[in-house]
């Protein structure tokens, strides 16, 4: 039973320097590359710490090297087979990998952005070369897996929103799970996680979703509660986070109940166990406000801390005891239930 985060964090630092102003400084001549490095570095170490005192299990950096972690790799995809002597993704990926790790002795994840969903936002062309530059983005990002594999990284987490648009269209279906393929092929043994944000990707069903041998899913529970059709479904032998924490303004805390009952349900499908399964944030954290965020992070912090406790025990740390209490079994909504279809996981 773990915490982490998933997407991106505000860029701001606690002395109140904005990444992206600064950046915009750096273009116009007003401030220097030494600066911006700096002030990125600092904002990583503090993120690091945070969630290291919140108790999260799983560390990131918080995806605040860059305005837009896609964009950057795109670049880098570009760059690459311009043979420019620019980063490759790989040289990206994994010096970001390593310039985290070395804050922390817990495991660093690294976010990847997915092929899939990559090849979706290149606009123009046919469907034919949408598949053919799908491709081939996945074979770019699965030499960063292999790289950050060969680095050390204990964990990639693929985000791939676009999942959600997939649907029932038999295309659609056929090139996600041809790209997941792909994509992991040279790293069999790297515990890659997919992570789909931002609704849900039920209607694609099991079989597409669980094509690929990731060893680990994120679903986001709460923009995607028909999504627990999926956990349901998924091979007991992968691990499921469950994306259920709010966060903003209004989702001020006491939260711990709701997702203490995620992570159970959870590990309870397939004979899942505990063991298998984590706590993430559903609402993306980067447009929050520094405070907001650092608050969302304490709250996941503690209810993984909750959910990993016997009941007796986190109800003595604090824990509301109704959260245990004599209810009947939760199950998914009722239109989700009607398309339930494959193994019950």
């Amino acid at each position: 039973m773990f915490g982490m985060l998933t997407g991106g964090l505000p860029r701001i630092t606690a002395d109140g320097v904005d990444l992206d102003a600064l950046e915009a400084e750096m273009a116009a001549g007003t401030a220097t590359r030494e600066a911006l490095a700096a002030a990125t570095d600092r904002l990583v170490a503090e993120l690091v710490g945070a969630q290291t005192d919140a108790g999260l299990e799983l560390i990131t950096d918080g995806q605040v090297r860059w305005r837009d972690l896609a964009d950057a790799v795109v670049a880098a995809v570009s760059a690459a087979d311009a043979d420019s002597p620019d980063a490759s993704p790989a040289d990206l990926l994994t010096a970001a990998w390593r310039s985290t790790a070395v804050l922390t002795d817990r495991p660093v994840a690294q976010a990847v952005p997915g092929p899939y969903s990559l090849g979706r936002r290149a606009a123009g062309g046919s469907a034919a070369a949408r598949r053919s530059r799908t491709l081939r983005l996945a074979q770019a990002l699965g030499g960063a897996l292999s790289a950050l594999a060969e680095a050390g990284c204990p964990v990639v987490v693929v985000e791939e929103p676009d999942a959600v648009r997939i649907g029932t269209n038999a295309g659609e279906r056929r090139l996600f799970a041809e790209t997941q393929v792909r994509l992991l092929e040279r790293v069999p043994d790297l515990h890659a996680m997919l992570a789909i944000s931002g609704g849900s990707a039920a209607d694609a069903g099991a079989e597409t979703i669980f094509a690929a041998p990731y060893h680990s899913h994120l679903f986001d529970l709460i923009a995607g509660p028909d999504d627990w059709v999926l956990v349901r479904a998924a091979p007991s032998d992968r691990g499921i986070v469950c994306g259920a924490l709010r966060a903003g303004p209004i989702a001020v805390g006491g939260q711990a109940p709701v997702l203490v009952w995620a992570a159970n349900y959870a590990a309870s499908t397939g004979a899942r166990g505990l063991r298998r399964v984590g706590l993430a944030n559903a609402t993306l954290l980067r447009n929050l406000t520094r405070d907001e965020a650092l608050v969302a992070i304490r709250e996941l912090g503690r209810a993984a801390s909750f959910a990993a406790m016997a009941p007796e025990d986190a109800i003595s740390a604090g824990l509301d005891p109704r959260t245990f209490g004599n209810r009947p079994s939760p199950q998914p909504p009722r239109r989700a239930r009607r398309r339930t279809s494959g193994p019950s996981g």
